[in-house]
């Protein structure tokens, strides 16, 4: 930390002492000087990194990203260049500049692998002070690439003096981290002994009263109640305060340091950082949402392969992956450098073991494969429907179907918009996240359609009840503020009959229609004492704004065409065509598309479900609901499995009658206001008559007798789905919560089981977790009879 502030407080004299030397008048001398003192920084940053180690690793920070002025762009551009070219420059002859682009090309081969290097920008990730050392080289080389002129211009030193100050500002970043990196160090060194500790981090363990089950995250060594520090140094791994005759009983983690005479006179005591299943928090006395320590011995690892998948929000912050092998998260590089002796070495396996796993990577890599390819298949179907409906929708300009398109290409052409960060990774994504990636884009295309027929549906539907259009700018009765109508509901959302300024309105206000008004912030200050950015409000409570009161001032999203301070608010043509409002002549056209797309993709996922893969056709998807399970069986992380299982809800849904398929919804939608008998009864209308083998209205029935305590219909219904469709795993869900209610665990446990062998993230293993404490404490086993 000394050699730290020392550092900094030279570099810091020394900027001032020669920014004191800049003037207006450009000469040789005051470029010079900014010369200088480039080489000074750069040297700083260089003993930097000597100092602080070449395998400490950061935390996640942004890419390096250089672009001219910054870097030399004549040097960029020739590095660019050099690289697209290596194979052909390698029998260039040896002149002075052939071998300075070959100091170029040698310095760039030092950068982490997925570095980008383009003619007008230089990306560069950073993850410890090698990559630091190797960026901070080639930033030099390149803004020392060509030569300086006789005669400096303005322009010249003001570039420089911008790289200098981004050289300070970088060196001052550094000497922000030393602290936190040599406390990592020293974290290191501390946990190298684990002598006594038997759990790892990134096993997933249970806790032996409360039941709940945890990632390890870290472990500590306390003794009478103090963490230990460790008087290891980097330098040596011996430990000078120890005594010779220090004995480790090994007894669940804790011993006791004995002096000469053999009395106690330490307690070692292994203490757990953990991160909780939400849902096992959720479920115990404990309801704590995120991470918490507790003791070894109040600790036991847990072997139930279909437990071992914890959901909990923070996992991605500490841990790479899910090993679907060990049954163990994969610390992130923090962990693993902080945990070294945590980290087991592979070692010699056996021939059988190598096998398998080289079988498991490669039958995981062609489900992949057959995933992509599926999903391309799919979206370039939906473009020749547009191509077939609408005619040139680009050229036409017509509203929506341009964009959908856009997307849809993307999908075909694996061309998607990415940030920085997805561009450094591209080269070493899976063949499993880019099946991921796809399916996700084509899943939110679909939503997009489904969303705005839906809504457009709904609108046509009620548009003579409501009052105030888009854009229409109006006035609480009651309280007085102002704001923009940014979209409607023609009943509200929720279950608002107690809601504040309710009371005295006539009538049942859940049968009411509810807008969504963005208020000037204003009014809502003097209406409630403080800002409210948002208010849902019952239609009648508002009236039209009079004109002389319509200057609000409001902020709206891209959505909308107006700014701050106006008093005329335009929708977006996406907005307008769900609220069924008027774009222009080619609505039926607009209309007609998106029909027609929502109708073929409900016909291709309906051959998923129904396909056979012996009846494999070319001009046809050849994805299968297999494949599909098997994606989200080989899903490494919870996000990885949330677009596998919701791809899969879409598959359950489908139907070809387009009517029906809105039917579903519109129970969905009573249920979620909590209209229970209402959405029983859409259910029982389908499969009573229209489609008897519709089995997500099954699932959906089975739901609804689940929410109105009528177990025996809830279990008939769900049986039925699965009768329909053994792959129905939220059928499966659903029995056991029915079985667990009724206190007959055994059936909800292999309930449960035959849930998570479909789906291994499913939540239900929070339950079976359950249902297991149930069945040891009454002394049943899962196979009695």
């Amino acid at each position: 930390m000394l050699a730290a502030t020392r550092s900094r407080n030279n570099i810091r004299r020394s900027f001032q002492r020669h920014q004191n030397s800049f003037s207006t008048s450009i000469n040789k001398t005051s470029v010079e000087k900014q010369r200088i003192l480039s080489r000074t920084i750069y040297k700083q940053i260089l003993k930097w990194t000597a100092r602080t180690g070449p395998n400490v690793p950061f935390d996640s920070i942004p890419p390096l990203t250089l672009i001219p002025p910054r870097v030399d762009p004549i040097a960029l551009e020739t590095l660019a260049n050099i690289r697209s070219n290596e194979k052909k420059n390698e029998n260039e002859p040896a002149s002075e500049q052939h071998i300075q682009h070959q100091h170029l090309s040698h310095l760039a081969n030092y950068l982490p692998p997925n570095s980008i290097i383009g003619a007008n920008k230089l990306i560069i990730p950073i993850a410890n002070a090698t990559d630091v050392k190797n960026a901070t080289r080639l930033a030099y080389a390149l803004n020392n690439f060509t030569p300086p002129s006789q005669t400096q211009s303005k322009q010249d030193l003001e570039q420089i003096k911008e790289r200098v100050g981004l050289g300070f500002d970088v060196l001052k970043s550094l000497n922000q981290l030393t602290e936190r990196l040599e406390a990592r160090k020293l974290k290191r060194v501390t946990h190298e002994d684990r002598d006594g500790v038997i759990f790892r981090v990134g096993q997933v363990v249970q806790h032996k009263t409360e039941r709940w089950r945890a990632i390890v995250g870290g472990w500590d060594i306390s003794h009478n109640g103090e963490v230990a520090v460790s008087s290891k140094t980097s330098l040596t791994n011996k430990d000078y305060d120890a005594d010779d005759n220090d004995v480790d009983d090994g007894n669940d983690g804790k011993s006791k340091d004995k002096d000469k005479d053999g009395a106690s006179s330490i307690a070692r005591e292994v203490v757990y950082e953990l991160h909780l299943d939400e849902g096992d928090a959720a479920h115990s006395r404990v309801r704590i949402l995120g991470s918490m320590k507790a003791k070894q011995n109040e600790l036991e690892a847990v072997t139930d392969k279909d437990l071992k998948r914890i959901r909990n929000s923070m996992v991605n912050h500490y841990f790479d992956n899910f090993d679907l092998r060990k049954g163990e998260f994969v610390p992130n590089e923090i962990l693993k450098f902080e945990y070294p002796a945590d980290d087991v070495p592979v070692g010699d396996r056996a021939d059988d073991d190598v096998l398998e796993e080289t079988k498991f990577i490669i039958t995981k890599h062609e489900n992949a494969k057959v995933v992509l390819s599926g999903v391309k298949e799919m979206a370039a179907s939906l473009i020749r429907i547009i191509h077939d409906t609408s005619s040139c929708a680009e050229a036409r300009n017509l509203a929506i179907i341009p964009g959908i398109e856009k997307q849809l290409s993307a999908i075909v052409n694996g061309d998607f918009e990415e940030n920085v960060a997805d561009q450094i990774i591209q080269e070493t994504t899976s063949s499993h996240k880019m099946a991921i990636k796809h399916l996700h884009m084509l899943l939110n295309v679909a939503l997009e359609i489904n969303t705005m027929l839906w809504q457009r549906k709904t609108a046509e539907e009620n548009e003579d009840r409501i009052r105030f259009p888009l854009g229409s700018i109006v006035k609480h009765k009651k309280y007085g503020f102002r704001g923009v109508v940014i979209t409607w509901d023609p009943f509200p959302k929720a279950d608002v009959s107690r809601w504040d300024g309710l009371q005295d309105i006539e009538g049942d206000v859940n049968q009411m229609p509810f807008y969504h008004v963005i208020p000037d912030l204003q009014d809502t200050v003097e209406a409630f004492g403080r800002e409210r950015p948002f208010r849902y409000v019952c239609q009648e409570n508002l009236e039209l704004c009079p004109e002389s009161e319509k200057g609000v001032e409001v902020t709206l999203d891209e959505e909308w065409s107006a700014s701050d301070g106006e008093s005329d608010f335009k929708p977006s043509d996406s907005l307008k065509f769900c609220h069924a409002e008027k774009l222009g002549d080619d609505d039926d056209d607009i209309l007609t598309c998106l029909n027609e797309l929502q109708a073929k993709f409900n016909e291709l996922l309906l051959d998923v479900r129904n396909g056979l893969r012996e009846n494999k056709d070319e001009g046809k998807c050849n994805m299968y609901m297999d494949d599909l399970f098997n994606l989200l069986q080989n899903s490494e992380c919870l996000e990885d499995a949330f677009v596998a299982e919701e791809s899969i809800k879409e598959v359950w849904k489908a139907h070809l009658d387009q009517t029906i398929r809105r039917s579903l919804d519109v129970g969905i939608a009573r249920l979620l206001r909590g209209d229970k008998v209402a959405a029983l009864d859409i259910y029982n209308s389908i499969v009573d008559g229209e489609d008897p083998e519709y089995l997500e209205a099954w699932n959906k029935k089975a739901t609804c007798h689940y929410m109105l305590g009528e177990m025996p219909g809830s279990i008939e219904a769900a049986r039925r789905a699965t009768q329909i469709n053994a792959q129905h795993s939220q059928a499966y869900a659903g029995l056991g919560l029915v079985y667990s209610d009724m206190n007959q665990y055994k059936k909800a446990a292999e309930s449960f089981r035959k849930c998570l062998s479909l789906n291994p993230w499913s939540p239900v293993s929070s339950r079976l977790t359950m249902c297991l404490d149930t069945m040891k404490r009454l002394e049943l086993e899962e196979d009695e009879e």
